[in-house]
């Protein structure tokens, strides 16, 4: 017994020492990073960077907003079918308060006129006089609309004295029809809107975890161990060319009325929209997944598994260019706490 113990303390006097950082002597040269995400029914925005050191401790934001990395001088043409559709896309500086949940920011890219359409082509060349050449394409996938929901709630009235609130939960099926043809990438979202011209504000949160097309990509061992909240991304290799209803939840619903109101005089509504989406986008967050929370990305942050590196359709291997076509329905939160 006594001869273990004495094994087990080498082993953890052994296993036990100081570490520091330092700067590995990797020769590299920075390359042209392209990114762009064509939105149907939304003008084209495309960003030029370089590539940088992980020892710059750059962030994600940094290919949005960043001056150091931005390439202002290179020569941008986008194709579109084919066919040029603009050249020498002149660099520009806009605020943009979208992407950044309300927070204005400053934004550093190429803005162009083009609105994307379902089905189309698009190619991106941008070329740096230090950094070189990199160009990549996509293919615009076509919306699939949301045929019906089927909702099931479990509400409770509660009489305040001038206003009655309705609280509790709903479950909700979102029916839609997978194309019969090849493979189709999605994405799903949802979001409560309140009415500005309501005196009374109506809240509620949802929760993805019931639907397991959202998780079809995480391995029985990731499930345990692995962070999995937040991705609602899917294919359709378990539904092609069926319908297939999403389960979704609302939780913590609050829906208030003046008491001489009636029930849909607040017109507070749940907005629920189906992406399709474009392969690139697809591999290029299922890699993320992989690199950041999944298992084969963790042992390979330390040495015990090779790289996951993150999926990139650009030539140079850094960026992506993606396309979305959204399908948006609108569902009064009244019809949620009245059925």
């Amino acid at each position: 017994m006594k001869i273990r113990y004495i094994i087990f303390l080498f082993l953890a006097v052994m296993l036990t020492g100081c570490f520091s950082d330092f700067e590995p002597d990797i020769e590299s040269k920075p390359v042209v990073c392209i990114n762009a995400n064509a939105k149907v029914g939304e003008t084209l925005d495309i960003f030029v960077t370089r590539t940088w050191r992980w020892s710059e401790y750059r962030t994600s934001e940094d290919r949005f907003t960043n001056n150091d990395i931005s390439l202002k001088d290179a020569a941008v043409t986008l194709y579109v079918n084919d066919e040029v559709y603009a050249e020498n896309i002149p660099f520009s500086e806009w605020t943009d308060d979208e992407l950044w949940w309300g927070e204005e920011k400053k934004m550093l890219g190429y803005r162009t006129d083009y609105v994307p359409q379902c089905g189309d082509k698009i190619r991106i060349v941008a070329v740096s006089k230090d950094y070189g050449s990199a160009e990549g394409e996509t293919i615009v996938p076509f919306a699939v609309d949301i045929d019906r929901i089927k909702i099931k709630s479990d509400i409770t009235e509660i009489d305040y004295t001038g206003a009655i609130c309705y609280t509790g939960e709903a479950s909700l099926e979102v029916f839609f029809t997978d194309p019969d043809d090849d493979m189709n990438y999605y994405m799903f979202e949802a979001s409560l809107n309140n009415d500005s011209n309501y005196p009374f504000y109506s809240t509620g949160y949802f929760d993805f975890e019931m639907e397991p097309l959202f998780t079809e990509h995480v391995s029985p061992l990731e499930s345990i161990v692995s962070e999995t909240y937040g991705y609602t991304l899917f294919s359709d290799r378990m539904i092609q060319g069926k319908q297939y209803p999403l389960h979704i939840r609302l939780e913590g619903i609050y829906y208030t009325i003046k008491k001489d109101d009636k029930i849909d005089d607040n017109q507070s509504n749940v907005a629920l929209t189906l992406y399709s989406l474009s392969e690139s986008y697809y591999k290029h967050v299922i890699s993320v997944w992989q690199s950041e929370d999944g298992v084969t990305g963790a042992l390979g942050g330390v040495g015990l598994a090779d790289q996951v590196w993150k999926c990139s359709n650009v030539s140079t291997g850094a960026g992506v260019i993606s396309a979305i076509a959204p399908s948006t329905i609108r569902v009064p939160l009244s019809r949620i706490v009245s059925e």
